[in-house]
């Protein structure tokens, strides 16, 4: 079986928290560990969940395009990840799995919420998955 999309996301956020953390001035740094500690909590039940998945692919690389401001970073993070676990509510097959992810994208969603706070006036695109109509 492959990765679920979403546990690949979390372990990605994991990553790129300790990339946003190695970036971070004092004035995130807290947010950015407490995320980084969230996102691994969550990737780390997602593998007890989905035991049957095959394992997140390891090492990551970064696109020409990724933010090299460390809230920047942390909002494509988040992005990415509410993208994952909203596809992942429809191949979700279980109850468990289904509530599991609705947490996840509303975590998710709710951190980029507040890391979107921390740029003011940025164009942003809608939440992914979800167009203004």
């Amino acid at each position: 079986m492959s990765t679920p999309q979403g546990l690949a996301a979390e372990d990605a956020a994991v990553y790129g928290y300790g990339l946003v953390l190695s970036r971070a001035d004092a004035s995130i740094r807290a947010a950015a560990r407490r995320e980084l500690t969230a996102h691994r909590a969550r990737r780390d039940a997602a593998e007890e969940l989905w035991t049957e998945a095959a394992a997140a692919p390891v090492g990551y690389t970064t696109a020409p395009d990724t933010p090299t401001d460390p809230v920047q970073l942390a909002i494509r993070l988040e992005s990415d990840c509410c993208e994952a676990w909203r596809a992942e509510i429809a191949a979700a097959d279980t109850r468990e799995r289904r509530s599991f992810c609705v947490d996840a994208l509303t975590a998710a969603a709710v951190q980029l919420a507040r890391w979107r706070t921390l740029v003011p006036g940025a164009p942003f695109e809608d939440l992914p998955g979800f167009p203004r109509d």
